[in-house]
């Protein structure tokens, strides 16, 4: 059997407690099981003992408005009478072991990659509790991708040398963290509360590292050019301006959503910090984030 095994896994924060669920409907069709997933699920629920709110719970009566429940159970909309699908989310625990119940090599398949992805979130956990400031480092590459873009920072502050005639690095540099994330250096320290000695940047997570990298020699090469042209020194109104030629090409767009979301999800989740001006960027904190962070290339065949 080599078929690999993907099932999203999400935490969520219940009370003061990080806990990782699963969609019952998604297991019910990895685990390609004959029944209908109505009779399945509850068959399992009614079976085996599993507590509502406790091993799952049904999120359409915590969180949606115009649903009835019948007598027989089912979810009805009030205005058009229509019945809907209940969903069930199922605790990891509960997941497991609704797997082996199977009592198939699958379902043992199934349940192997469940142990394998709690302990790739507990792993990244116990370091974000221990040392938050840091937990970035965890990335298999982040120190290659560190040393990588300690260069294409230093072709941005060299064109800035050779090519701008005011040298306010620290302006723009805070030019491209507020392009990208919204925040100056100084409020990016704060939040993660930075001593001096801290370096901002070892605190980045690596994919952000890059992004910032990627525009920061990329500019460069745009000064150079605009330099070359007028044959002098830009002035500091002529710097904004390449910047923002530069940043206004549509590729930035996807590429600053990309570093918004993760700082936003992961700063959340693993500093307890949240970033006031991206909060609309903060999205679900899955087993697909935990394996972009440690590097985890390897399947589960």
């Amino acid at each position: 059997m080599n078929e690999i095994i993907n099932i999203k896994v999400i935490q969520k924060t219940i009370g003061k407690e990080k806990r990782r669920f699963v969609n019952a409907r998604e297991l019910h069709k990895w685990l390609k099981s004959k029944r209908q997933f109505a009779d399945w699920i509850k068959d399992r629920i009614d079976k085996y003992d599993f507590v509502e709110n406790a091993d799952y719970f049904i999120p359409v009566h915590n969180f949606v408005k115009g649903f009835v429940k019948r007598a027989d159970g089912l979810l009805v909309d009030k205005k058009t009478g229509q019945i809907i699908p209940i969903e069930y989310v199922l605790s990891i625990d509960m997941a497991k072991e609704i797997a082996m119940l199977e009592n198939n090599e699958l379902g043992k398949k199934v349940r192997k990659y469940f142990i394998k992805t709690e302990e790739s979130f507990k792993q990244v956990m116990r370091v974000a509790l221990e040392n938050p400031k840091f937990v970035n480092q965890l990335a298999k590459d982040f120190k290659d991708t560190r040393v990588e873009t300690k260069e294409y920072r230093k072709d941005f502050t060299n064109s800035i040398k050779d090519y701008v005639a005011i040298k306010n690095y620290g302006t723009y540099t805070d030019m491209l963290y507020q392009f990208l994330f919204a925040e100056r250096a100084k409020e990016y320290r704060g939040l993660l509360n930075l001593a001096k000695k801290d370096l901002t940047r070892n605190t980045m997570y690596e994919e952000i590292l890059f992004i910032i990298g990627s525009f920061e020699t990329g500019l460069s090469g745009e000064l150079e050019k605009e330099y070359k042209k007028k044959g002098k020194p830009l002035n500091q109104q002529e710097f904004i301006g390449v910047f923002k030629r530069f940043a206004s090409t549509k590729n930035w767009d996807a590429y600053k959503k990309r570093v918004r979301r993760i700082m936003a999800t992961y700063d959340q989740e693993l500093r307890n910090i949240k970033h006031t001006k991206l909060i609309d960027y903060k999205k679900e904190f899955t087993n697909e984030d935990i394996k972009s962070l440690l590097g985890d290339k390897s399947s589960n065949k």
